[in-house]
């Protein structure tokens, strides 16, 4: 139960295989892929030249933004140093503070008795009383 195969007809098949080589003019597609080919290298140009212009616009950004970091960054240093400068004179300020209160409270008298000198003693002057 094979099915018999239709009979090749070469002599067909030849004739449509030069029919269709005879539909291609290979000058005029020589001539197209040259032209393809110069475009896509034009192309190729102008986008290399994009990015050199990136590239250059990136590089004077950049240095504008190390100009800005040389001016800025040693003020931020001095300030930063003042801060921490202020951070220890605020933590010691309530010591300070207490001890300045402490001087300033009045001392509690002495019991025991002690020999004062008068004032007038202080001051060279002797008078009898």
């Amino acid at each position: 139960m094979s099915n018999p195969t239709p009979p090749v007809d070469v002599q067909k098949i030849v004739s449509d295989l030069l029919a269709l080589l005879r539909g291609i003019d290979p000058v005029s597609e020589g001539v197209k892929l040259a032209e393809q080919g110069r475009r896509t290298v034009e192309a190729l140009i102008v986008a290399l030249e994009n990015f050199g212009a990136t590239m250059d616009n990136l590089n004077s950004a950049a240095a504008r933004v190390n100009r800005l970091l040389d001016d800025v960054e040693e003020p931020i240093r001095r300030i930063a140093g003042m801060a921490d400068q202020a951070g220890s004179l605020v933590s010691f300020l309530p010591s300070l503070a207490s001890k300045a209160m402490s001087n300033l409270t009045p001392k509690p008298a002495a019991s025991a008795p002690t020999t004062s000198s008068t004032p007038q003693a202080a001051t060279g002057t002797d008078q009898q009383p």
